[in-house]
């Protein structure tokens, strides 16, 4: 079954949520760090979220500005790499 960025948004907005992120936050320019308040620890957990949802191993970055909408786009192309 293919994978969307839908999908991808909605996972995401959950694991966000359980770590504490205001919903309101969770946008595509919403860095991870800086914006999102998020650290290493949240980093790995989020990685270990989209390994479990959708068997694809990705490196979340805190650090460097990275943002909501490149993680989503990341995981897209693990996604379709993966033949999903």
């Amino acid at each position: 079954m293919e994978q969307t960025e839908g999908e991808v948004r909605k996972v995401l907005a959950e694991v966000l949520s359980e770590l504490g992120v205001d919903p309101d936050s969770v946008a595509d320019s919403a860095t991870l760090g800086s914006d999102l308040e998020l650290d290493s620890t949240d980093a790995v957990e989020i990685g270990l979220e989209l390994k479990r949802h959708f068997s694809v191993a990705v490196k979340v970055q805190v650090k460097g500005g990275e943002t909501l909408g490149d993680l989503v786009k990341l995981v897209m192309g693990e996604i379709r790499q993966a033949g999903g």
